[in-house]
């Protein structure tokens, strides 16, 4: 998680505004902007012009979910944004994603005499639907990417990497000035965001590459049966 606190977030944001009290009273934008800042940079693949992903395994999660008999669906996660994965964990199998067209072409979807142990699953809305319809009750574990909670009290961090805390200070302030209709300040805040984010994301590959040079078998025993 990161290390500021959404006081000290808000305190770095309004001193970019020079200290201006306008724009903490009666209402406080600082922490609007701040939060806005906060669920763009977790939801949005790519975001001012970084086109490189974000990464965020700290926002990688999974829930249980009770199937129950006779009843096509469960319900996706409050807090989800992309379903990675569905195991059913009485079964140990993984369910296969489908598409809705695949799903709604079959007949015996709503069929009570055709239920069995669930094998796929696709995404409605609010809803995973499974295929076979449930003859009983399984626990689904769901593997999803979350959708961070807003912070709300002074004391409260990210649930992300303390690396984003300083980007996370330059896009919540050019939130701001896009709001104020500051384009110039909004324009050199967003060139910033870009080179701080940049920086970040040019290390992921850093573990693919430890994986790749030191997680393997060395070729001088590769024939020899180690």
């Amino acid at each position: 998680m990161g290390t500021l606190t959404l006081t000290e977030f808000t305190t770095y944001i309004k001193f970019n505004f020079g200290n201006n009290d306008a724009w903490s009273t009666p209402t406080d934008y600082y922490t609007i902007w701040f939060n806005r800042a906060y669920n763009r940079l977790t939801t949005q693949d790519m975001l001012l012009g970084v086109k490189r992903r974000f990464y965020f395994p700290q926002l990688e999660t999974s829930a249980n979910a009770d199937t129950v008999d006779g009843v096509a669906y469960i319900g996706v996660p409050a807090d989800c944004l992309v379903i990675r994965d569905l195991y059913d964990t009485e079964n140990y199998r993984r369910l296969a994603s489908i598409t809705p067209r695949t799903y709604l072409s079959y007949t015996d979807r709503a069929d009570t005499t055709a239920e069995g142990e669930p094998t796929e699953w696709v995404r409605q809305a609010a809803y995973l639907y499974l295929h076979p319809t449930p003859d009983d009750a399984y626990t689904i574990n769901v593997h999803y990417r979350q959708i961070p909670a807003a912070l709300s009290s002074g004391a409260s961090t990210t649930a992300i990497g303390a690396e984003w805390d300083d980007v996370l200070i330059t896009l919540a302030s050019y939130i701001g000035k896009m709001w104020t209709m500051d384009y110039e300040k909004a324009k050199m805040l967003k060139e910033e965001f870009k080179e701080q984010a940049e920086g970040i994301i040019s290390l992921y590959g850093e573990e693919a590459k430890a994986r790749e040079e030191f997680l393997h078998v060395d070729e001088v025993y590769r024939d020899r049966g180690y």
